[in-house]
């Protein structure tokens, strides 16, 4: 299957609503979980199986960088982390992104990293607050 082409403004994050593309001009490019695909199978089909998705179903999304730290944060069994331009090499334990930008003092854009944190957190609040369908809504005020 080939893989269609898309520009970096194409694509958005199915759970903050902003763009996948991080970085400036030319440099810009697709990060995070881009067009990731989910199926479901004969035994998924809800009240007729045991799962939660539908039989010959595919959910396609995507996910920033930033909602994937956010997601990363809420599972029980942290994610693995490794290196692949060096595999085998011994890598930290997975972090919260905001803890190990305030941890690490080679990481030199803070600020800009702390500003872009806020944008999205605020954006993930903003559809959970206006009537995020999947989620129970929250009141405002």
């Amino acid at each position: 299957m080939e893989r269609e082409s898309v520009t970096t403004d194409d694509v958005l994050c199915n759970r903050c609503g902003l763009g996948c593309a991080i970085g400036c001009g030319d440099l810009r490019s697709l990060c995070g979980l881009v067009n990731a695909v989910a199926d479901g199978g004969y035994e998924s089909t809800p009240g007729n199986g045991h799962g939660a998705l539908d039989d010959t179903t595919r959910y396609t999304f995507s996910l920033c960088e930033f909602c994937l730290d956010w997601l990363f944060s809420t599972f029980v069994i942290p994610v693995d982390v490794s290196d692949y331009m060096c595999p085998g090499e011994k890598m930290e334990p997975w972090a919260p992104a905001a803890e190990r930008v305030e941890r690490d003092s080679w990481r030199r854009m803070k600020k800009e990293f702390r500003a872009e944190y806020q944008r999205r957190v605020m954006a993930r609040e903003k559809g959970y607050i206006e009537g995020d369908r999947n989620t129970e809504k929250k009141t405002a005020g």
